[in-house]
């Protein structure tokens, strides 16, 4: 699936600019490939869910990820592994 969305992420890439710095380029892609996975994700997210969820748990549990995501990037980080 991560290929589906790199070939998307370079076709988008493509048509936006045709010159450019390759760090520049990669950087972009990056960008592009969030958004990409991003369009798909959240409504996917939102058929998904179970009917007695509350906003509030919806918010809290997206908080909640959020803070373990960031906590595991700085420690992937302060180990020196990203």
């Amino acid at each position: 699936m991560g290929h589906l969305f790199a070939s998307i992420a370079k076709y988008i890439q493509g048509l936006l600019s045709r010159s450019g710095d390759s760090k520049q380029n990669e950087s972009s892609s990056i960008i592009i490939q969030i958004l990409i996975i991003s369009v798909f994700a959240i409504p996917y997210a939102f058929v998904q869910l179970p009917p007695d969820v509350t906003v509030v748990q919806l918010i809290s549990a997206f908080v909640v990820f959020l803070l373990i995501v960031i906590f595991a990037l700085r420690v992937l980080k302060y180990f020196k592994i990203l």
